[in-house]
């Protein structure tokens, strides 16, 4: 009977640690960067330096390492729906959100060592060791002739 309760231990205590080992989350990286947000050619928060984790099979976005700043920071912000880019950032009690009115489009885009990137969007481009994003609200004026309905004499 004792061997019975030693080998049914020996196998729990295995199960347990082959269990440990594939949940372990594989490997890790961690990456240096820097966050600062600029409203009107201003730089109104940052550069804010954090190092942001994840798996090495997913590493961390733009948007993980702004968001991680933001709440350390307690920076109230909104991020859209699809969970790719921010929606807005209050500042000073000032909300700075993705809107239109009549004359203008405001919304938000971020560059990478001063340059905006290719392709990608904040959610889904990888954080680059050493790199200093800057999020920066913009204001494009509405040109009422691009939406005329006189479309050469129509």
């Amino acid at each position: 009977m004792n061997k019975i309760r030693i080998i049914a231990l020996a196998m729990a205590v295995a199960m347990l640690a082959m269990c440990m080992v594939s949940c372990g989350g594989g490997e890790k990286v961690s990456v240096n960067c820097n966050i600062s947000v600029q409203i009107d050619g201003e730089e109104v928060f940052g550069p804010y330096n954090l190092t942001v984790q994840g798996p090495a099979e997913t590493p961390p976005t733009v948007l993980q390492a702004a968001r991680e700043a933001f709440t350390v920071c307690e920076v109230p912000f909104e991020v859209d729906e699809a969970g790719l880019s921010l929606d807005s950032i209050t500042i000073d009690g000032t909300e700075y959100a993705k809107t239109n009115d009549e004359t203008n489009i405001y919304s938000w885009y971020y560059v990478a060592d001063g340059i905006e990137p290719e392709e990608g969007r904040a959610g889904t481009n990888p954080v680059v060791e050493g790199q200093t994003y800057t999020f920066i609200y913009s204001v494009t004026p509405i040109d009422p002739q691009e939406f005329s309905d006189d479309e050469g004499g129509r």
